[in-house]
């Protein structure tokens, strides 16, 4: 029984090793221009803590959301990638293979990382000691059932927000206002208060840059 122990500490040293490494990242790498608010970081060391402290309650909680997440984000490498125009991930590419590169592989390795606990978590081990502390260690189907949803839903509002006339009226004044020297991508629009704000990528071959455009709908 006591090897359900050294699995969640072993996973409780990975998730703080994760949590650092985040907090580094972030207060290193990203510009403070670029950054905004995030405790992700402090959540995974609190749960490493926990984990390091053999705690079996926290199993079903992180167990429920790993999966949950993971297959969302395999969900959006499947679907939402290619509905990036091809020539604006070729532009990426092309003028910073570098930063391009990085990003695929920060996505990749919280695909795997979160296979990883996803995994340790289901061993059979653990799911024993889970259960006999009364603690629910049933596989969270329903989980990765709505980590497709989510992607479905999204995939399917941005569709029909880019063709429809909203789409096309935020493409008409980011058209306007920054010139038709560039290509427009849609990566968001919001509503509020009769306010309709869209934010785009703007790019040809030789730039890309976010925009963002607003005009009153009433």
């Amino acid at each position: 029984m006591n090897n359900y122990r050294a699995i969640l500490k072993r996973v409780g040293i990975v998730l703080i090793i994760v949590g650092i490494l985040d907090i580094v990242y972030f207060f290193q790498v990203i510009p403070p221009e670029s950054r905004s608010y995030s405790s992700s970081f402090f959540y995974l060391i609190a749960i490493g803590v926990l984990f390091l402290c053999g705690n079996l309650r926290a199993v079903p909680l992180v167990t429920w959301g790993s999966a949950l997440l993971l297959s969302y984000f395999v969900t959006s490498l499947l679907i939402l990638l290619p509905l990036r125009p091809a020539e604006l991930w070729a532009t990426e590419f092309r003028l910073d293979s570098v930063s391009f590169s990085l990003s695929l592989l920060y996505k990749i390795a919280e695909i795997v990382l979160l296979f990883w606990v996803y995994t340790q978590l289901r061993t059979t081990a653990v799911v024993r000691a889970t259960v006999k502390s009364g603690y629910s260690a049933s596989t969270p189907k329903l989980a990765f059932i709505l980590g497709v949803v989510f992607v479905a839903v999204i995939t399917g509002m941005m569709h029909f927000i880019r063709v429809g006339e909203t789409g096309v009226k935020a493409v008409e004044i980011a058209q306007a206002q920054y010139g038709e020297v560039y290509k427009y991508h849609i990566t968001g629009i919001s509503w509020e208060n009769g306010q309709v704000r869209a934010s785009l990528i703007a790019y040809n071959k030789q730039e890309i840059k976010p925009v963002k455009v607003e005009w009153n709908s009433q």
